[in-house]
């Protein structure tokens, strides 16, 4: 064990000060034996981080202590292949779990030795040695105790937690997708969602496959039927036979649509779950549009049901690099954030002239009237810089942080790797017009950045890992930006 017994403590300068009172930031750097290139988890209830990293030839695991600064590595299970936290029976706070070759596992409390609690086969049959990174395997259904869904070929297994810390068995028939494009098959597992799809008051599982709803329901003993119902809701998804666009299948892009699953949540407020069904609307094998399209939940006698057409819609022009689906301005509703780029002829050109690519940041808000507007509320631009050379491309900063503790959320975009730009929310505008503006460090490829409430006071803050390919004095650190 590695343990880290300082952090240097620096404020943020303010550069330029276009609001009447400006804020502050503080800044914890935390020096670690390893880069923080792999996945960063928050255990909020142990007021710590876990970091994961990586080279060509090993791999670590670090805790954080989010009280004094300090850092310890942990050892990794053997067959362990991804982490996650759980609420296990008999133990306070959050739990770092493994999903291994053989299960789950988790560490002993002095993290001499590894402890199966759950054996299973998965999907995951052969270990890379090189990675260890979050995933989605744990899973809340309502009982206060975490459960486990492990996919595997033919089944999705799920575990779920007993008060005595025990677990039942339920192998859901839900096969893994399967595409054989190369030579060599590849298999994943298939997304699940969790959603009260009957109207009896416990969380169900929800799964797409073959272009159908199947849902896994939880019966009144906590047991859920390992054989699906198909939903009979009119809203049609494409198989995937008809999402396999490849040029060798003889078939044309052009005019083609395909329509996935983005996400059940409640996008309205009026605590029913509703669909967000992504529909890419193909020209040509780099020229397409995306629009989401929102069916509103209703609840009948029969459970859960939506129109067969969408009720609202969103459509860009370019091609999304992320979605994000949250309420932006504490209005109880969900908004969309959208980052996006042309991936036409355009910006080819411009990669290969000037090693950078534009990002455009669209913000679209969900009205009183349940309608998202036909343009974006609020656009906000940055600039992907890409190495031709090192066959990388380094995204820029740019996080939605609740730095108030109101719900409402500012824009923290960076500017190079120097300057941190804070658009604070406004009530007659998402953001404001002028950008307060930091000097400080910002790693290099800022798609690993995080946003956590780390010291509890209700503010988020913001994670920024440092991996060995930074500046020299920034290399394998994490800079952890507190908000005032």
């Amino acid at each position: 064990m590695v343990k880290t017994i300082f952090a240097i403590t620096l404020l943020g300068v303010v550069a330029a000060l276009p609001l009447a009172q400006a804020s502050t930031i503080t800044t914890q750097i935390i020096p670690l034996p390893h880069p923080p290139n792999g996945s960063v988890l928050h255990l909020a209830d142990n007021k710590q981080l876990a970091v994961s990293g990586f080279s060509q030839f090993e791999r670590w695991l670090s805790v954080v202590n989010l009280t004094d600064y300090s850092s310890r590595m942990l050892p990794i299970p053997d067959d362990a292949q991804y982490f996650s936290q759980a609420k296990l029976a008999g133990s306070s706070g959050d739990t770092l779990v493994f999903l291994g070759l053989g299960g789950v596992s988790v560490l002993s409390a002095d993290g001499s030795y590894a402890q199966r609690i759950v054996t299973s086969e998965s999907i995951y049959r052969v270990l890379d040695k090189n990675r260890l990174r979050e995933a989605d395997f744990v899973v809340d259904l309502g009982s206060g105790l975490s459960d486990f869904l492990i996919p595997d070929f033919q089944h999705t297994h799920l575990y779920r937690q007993q008060s005595d810390g025990s677990f039942v068995h339920y192998p859901l028939t839900v096969s893994a997708q399967m595409r054989s494009w190369r030579n060599s098959p590849d298999y994943t597992p298939r997304r699940h969602f969790i959603a009260d799809v009957n109207n009896d008051g416990r969380q169900d599982l929800v799964f797409v496959a073959d272009g159908k709803f199947q849902l896994f329901l939880q019966q009144a003993d906590g047991s859920v039927n390992t054989a699906p119902v198909v939903a009979d809701w009119p809203v049609s998804l494409s198989t995937e036979q008809e999402a396999d666009q490849r040029n060798d299948a003889g078939r044309s892009y052009n005019g083609q649509n395909i329509d996935t699953l983005r996400d059940i949540t409640d996008i309205d407020g009026d605590g029913i779950v509703d669909l967000v069904i992504n529909r890419e609307q193909l020209a040509d094998a780099l020229e397409r549009n995306n629009s989401f399209r929102i069916h509103f939940g209703q609840m009948t006698e029969q459970g859960l049901n939506f129109n067969a057409e969408p009720e609202t819609f969103i459509t860009t022009d370019t091609s999304p690099i992320d979605v994000v689906i949250d309420d932006f301005n504490a209005d109880g509703r969900k908004d969309f954030y959208i980052p996006s780029t042309h991936f036409g002829v355009g910006t080819i050109v411009r990669v290969l002239l000037r090693g950078s690519a534009n990002l455009d940041i669209d913000f679209y808000l969900l009205s009183q009237d349940r309608q998202y507007p036909k343009k974006a509320d609020f656009r906000q631009q940055a600039t992907i810089d890409v190495s031709i050379g090192n066959l990388r491309y380094d995204m820029p900063l740019f996080k939605l942080a609740d730095m108030q503790g109101t719900g409402h959320k500012s824009l923290l975009v960076g500017e190079g790797s120097g300057q941190l730009k804070l658009y604070q929310h406004e009530d007659k505008r998402l953001f404001s017009r002028r950008a307060e503006r930091f000097k400080l460090a910002l790693p290099r490829d800022a798609s690993r950045a995080k946003v956590f409430d780390l010291n509890g006071d209700g503010k988020e803050d913001l994670v920024l890992p440092f991996d060995s390919q930074e500046a020299e004095q920034y290399r394998n650190q994490l800079h952890l930006l507190i908000m005032p």
